[in-house]
């Protein structure tokens, strides 16, 4: 007798080697696009720095002068590189900024990133540039957190001039 197809026993052999294979391969893309997300995150507080950076080269306000804070915010760099974050929430405008210090005749900048979502702010909570590129730079992005007081701006800069805000 001549058959065409296969044995129900044959289906179920495909099956369960499909399911092992998604096993395996459904938590590997969601680490990826994870991993991607917070990517993300990171390259948005770099492209907030750099903004800002430009804005004190050509002038848009004056350098901090030493033991000073100038504090620059998404709104008033008004950009269009940065408006959603990779989730789609808009970032605050007020909410997220650059704060520039000056210490040892150093211009040094700190990013406070923040997403407005549902369940609260979401986002990276102030935190010096370097520190965006060091190899644990993935854990700096945090859900609902409260934004830095004025004072532990001063604490986490240390520096304890006048803030200027823009």
């Amino acid at each position: 007798m001549n058959r065409k197809g296969f044995t129900l026993i044959e289906l179920m052999g495909v099956i369960i080697i499909l399911s092992i294979v998604m096993l395996i391969a459904v938590p590997n893309i969601t680490s990826i696009l994870d991993k991607n997300k917070r990517d993300t995150y990171i390259a948005d507080a770099k492209k907030l720095i750099t903004q800002a950076e430009y804005a004190i080269r050509s002038n848009q306000f004056e350098k901090p002068a030493s033991n000073e804070l100038v504090k620059v915010t998404l709104n008033y760099l008004a950009t269009n590189d940065i408006k959603k974050d990779p989730d789609g929430n808009p970032y605050s405008l007020t909410d997220s900024y650059v704060v520039i210090v000056r210490k040892d005749g150093y211009l040094e900048y700190y990013v406070n990133l923040v997403a407005t979502t549902d369940s609260g702010k979401k986002g990276i909570r102030l935190v010096h540039e370097e520190e965006l590129t060091k190899d644990s730079r993935l854990t700096l992005i945090q859900k609902d957190f409260t934004n830095p007081t004025d004072s532990e701006i001063y604490k986490i800069t240390g520096v304890t001039g006048n803030i200027h805000s823009y």
